[in-house]
């Protein structure tokens, strides 16, 4: 019996095209624009497509993992870009949270930042400022 219904917009060309989109740090919602589908199309081929689905989730951690290593390897040139790390990954560190502290009369540093900078060798030690 012939498959009835819409033809799917799947093909080589639209996964290569999200693949590469996502693989440059775009969100699946502009992946699935730069290809030509919609978010939700995404999502169902995502869902119905376990191997799919995985592979397109291994491509967005790839590069995560490569934007978090290129940040790490720029710490020795610019070390507040440690900070600037931590306080995107660790909720603790973040600026914000340290707003709430100051307005609810808790410190305005974490003891994570002490220990770090306590830890850091004195000739690499450095001021930087919060903002």
């Amino acid at each position: 019996m012939a498959k009835m219904g819409r033809p799917t917009k799947r093909t080589p060309e639209i996964e290569a095209k999200l693949e590469r989109a996502l693989g440059n740090g775009l969100s699946r919602e502009s992946a699935s624009k730069f290809a030509g589908i919609g978010r939700e199309t995404l999502a169902q081929w995502a869902r119905k497509d376990a191997t799919f689905g995985a592979k397109l989730a291994t491509i967005e951690s790839e590069w995560e993992l490569r934007m978090v290593e290129a940040a790490t390897n720029g710490i020795t040139k610019q070390p507040k870009l440690a900070v600037d790390l931590l306080e995107r990954r660790r909720p603790a560190w973040n600026k914000e949270t340290q707003a709430a502290r100051i307005a609810s009369g808790h410190s305005t540093i974490a003891p994570a930042l002490v220990i770090a900078l306590m830890a850091a060798p004195e000739k690499q030690a450095q001021v930087i400022e919060l903002q």
